[in-house]
């Protein structure tokens, strides 16, 4: 049963009338196209329609549609197939009413349950099969009731024929009926649910332990033919060794059973297969056997490993999330006091080159805290049109020092200009993690090369199914001339935590990373490689019309001097005595608070003063945001400006910004935090 349901193409129809989920649906299924067809409806009618004219394996519908909702569609699966449910908004007493109406299973529409579809489906079809075969089997057995029912009666009839024997020979042969009907009845009711038990089941002697018989999943799973294992030991036959038999018996003998108990089984063709056992005492003919069965722990154990990965992906969200505040703050401390001191130096000035180095340097530890952030799904992609040759130039300098003197590091751009919308420091980061990985690739030396050019489409091994792609891709190649890798490795080698390094040499996050930025810029990434043969990673981002003119170059802040008095609010120490230098070299009146009880007493003391609040939203003793509402209720009229090194997640779950709020990111550069001061103070706001 199984076997045909990997072999033949499932057909499943998708209720969904919101496009968006209905292309998350099918992105979720792009990878397993062979094994299922997807037909969407976005209507009940529709659907109503599709059924009656096809038959369908499975219905995946929404839980609310334009013309009625998902238990609609229940009435007309009835026993043909299983409904699964899916809503945005899940709560208990929809999942109850769901499975109550006949659903077969109930899911919340997020992100990762799309990827999850599949197995969803799976797991469905699954329960599904072994429903109807149970429903089967129950007919099978009231049928069987029924004719015996009938024997029994005729029999019965037969027996009243012949009153006229004696009494004593009438109940002697009435009890040997009812006797021999009861046996043969619960002989095959036994034998039928052993054989089609879906677990592998044996009976062997408790004397010599030979197999007396088994079941069909022992035989589809070991390999054996029947004939191979009847009248032998599960040691003659190499099921399990003698060592394991004996534990086993000394299991039995004493408890009389065992229960729960985890092995290896060796199969026919060499290979093991973890099972869990369960072994009880039965008689045959009177005599003692061992009723033997085992638990395939193969897909347990591939779903254990699975929560393993996501608890680790977890933890990882959580650390990037945790550090990132701090990290920021310190990034906005040293990058703001290298702009201060790169404005006071002079262009020939032969310290001014250093000073760029570090600010450069920060703002690459930025981009690595934000691509943490993108990879733990935690922070937010700063995406701005780019030119993808200005991006690879930008990263040549620092590609070179990471692959060392003893590889050349070769670059083919494209001719003319190759717009994309990109966050530009993620797109660095994808090429220095490419970059690291092709180095420890060539540890005797060798080529790197970095080619772009302009791709009307992707391959279709990477294109994804049913999705209309834009009309050319910016196709940037990253090659190296490396020692290759194995096809096996090759399919995993974007897997969390998947490395082929010695142990603490390697996180397996590098190429983890890369797929999730180029899945967020909604690109695609694909990898050629051969043993012996090198490395070619393709990357394909949509080239964007709206990025098709030069973006313009933001101009350094004008020294103009300025009067105005802010009132800075901020928690931490070095962060505050930046921005206040930063502020005060430029002309403004600055009064500090440390909190937003003290930034309100500030306020409130110098209230005819102050023209704008520059505030840290999360701050001790009183939040930025219930500061800067005390403030608005003691002069309607300032401008606040809020700032944030804390990560968006922990922003929107702490409910300290609504929408509209002015809201500058940390870490910030000195030129973008004057001038955000400026536009926020020359802002007119609308009567």
């Amino acid at each position: 049963m199984f076997m045909d349901l990997a072999r033949q193409k499932r057909k499943i129809l998708v209720i969904e009338d919101d496009e968006s989920h209905a292309e998350l649906i099918r992105r979720g299924f792009s990878d397993c196209d062979s094994s299922y067809e997807l037909t969407v409806a976005d209507s009940l009618r529709t659907a109503q329609s599709e059924i009656l004219s096809r038959s369908y394996d499975i219905v995946l519908t929404d839980y609310r549609l334009p013309d009625g909702d998902g238990r609609d569609i229940i009435a007309h699966a009835v026993d043909r197939f299983p409904v699964v449910l899916m809503t945005s908004h899940g709560n208990e007493q929809v999942a109850v009413e769901a499975m109550k109406s006949g659903a077969l299973d109930y899911v919340v529409k997020k992100p990762e349950t799309f990827d999850e579809l599949p197995r969803i489906v799976e797991r469905a079809l699954r329960e599904w099969d072994l429903m109807v075969e149970h429903r089967r089997a129950e007919k099978a057995l009231e049928e069987q009731a029924r004719v015996l029912a009938r024997e029994v009666a005729e029999r019965q009839k037969a027996q009243e024929a012949l009153e006229q024997q004696t009494v004593l020979l009438k109940k002697e042969i009435a009890e040997r009926r009812q006797a021999e009907a009861t046996l043969r009845l619960s002989e095959e009711k036994f034998a039928k649910a052993f054989d089609n038990a879906p677990m592998i089941m044996a009976i062997s002697s408790l004397d010599d332990g030979k197999i007396i018989d088994v079941n069909q999943v022992f035989l589809r799973l070991t390999n054996y033919r029947k004939e191979e294992v009847i009248g032998r030991t599960t040691v003659e036959i190499g099921l399990v060794t003698e060592e394991m038999r004996q534990r086993l018996m000394e299991l039995i003998r004493q408890g009389d059973h065992v229960q729960g108990t985890e092995t290896a089984v060796c199969l026919k063709n060499g290979t093991t297969l973890k099972c869990e056992y369960f072994i009880d005492q039965i008689n045959v003919e009177g005599r003692p056997h061992l009723l033997t069965i085992a638990l395939d722990l193969s897909e347990r154990l591939k779903l254990e490993e699975q929560l393993r990965h996501s608890q680790k992906l977890e933890a990882l969200g959580l650390l990037a999330g945790g550090v990132a505040h701090d990290f920021n703050n310190i990034l906005t401390v040293i990058g703001g006091f290298c702009e201060m001191l790169k404005y006071s130096m002079g262009g020939d000035d032969p310290n001014r080159y250093k000073v760029e180095q570090v600010a450069a340097a920060a703002d690459r530890a930025a981009n690595l805290t934000r691509s943490l952030l993108a990879f733990g799904r935690k922070g937010e992609m700063q995406a701005r049109p780019a030119d993808l040759n200005d991006i690879v130039r930008g990263v040549e300098k620092f590609l070179i020092r990471i692959i060392g003197e003893d590889i050349t590091l070769r670059t083919d751009l494209y001719h003319e200009r190759l717009d994309v919308v990109v966050d530009s420091g993620q797109i660095e980061q994808v090429l220095m993690n490419l970059a690291t990985n092709a180095r420890d690739a060539m540890p005797r030396g060798g080529t790197l090369t970095l080619t772009t050019t302009l791709s009307l489409s992707p391959p279709l091994t990477v294109s994804p199914p049913h999705q209309k792609p834009p009309e050319c891709f910016a196709l940037l190649t990253v090659s190296d001339t490396g020692h290759g890798m194995t096809e096996e490795t090759r399919t995993k080698i974007f897997d969390p935590f998947f490395t082929t390094k010695d142990r603490g040499k390697g996180t397996g996050l590098g190429l983890s990373i890369v797929y999730g930025i180029i899945s967020q810029h909604n690109g695609l990434i694909d990898v050629e490689s051969a043993p012996g043969r090198g490395t070619s990673f393709q990357i394909y981002l949509p080239i964007s019309a709206r990025a098709s003119a030069r973006p313009p170059v933001l101009a350094e802040v004008a020294p103009t001097p300025c009067t105005e008095t802010i009132l800075l609010a901020e928690d931490d120490p070095h962060v505050q005595d930046m921005m206040a230098s930063i502020l005060t070299q430029r002309g403004y009146d600055v009064i500090r608070a440390s909190n937003g009880q003290e930034a309100v007493l500030k306020f409130a003391a110098h209230q005819d003063r102050i023209r704008l609040i520059l505030m840290d939203i999360i701050m001790p003793v009183m939040n930025g945001k219930e500061a800067s509402e005390r403030i608005l209720q003691i002069n309607p009229e300032v401008k606040v400006l809020f700032t944030s090194g804390y990560t968006a997640d922990v922003i929107k779950n702490r409910g300290d910004l609504q929408e509209g709020d002015n809201l500058l990111r940390k870490p910030v550069k000195a030129s973008d935090l004057l001038t955000r001061i400026r536009e926020t103070l020359d802002r007119q706001e609308p009567v």
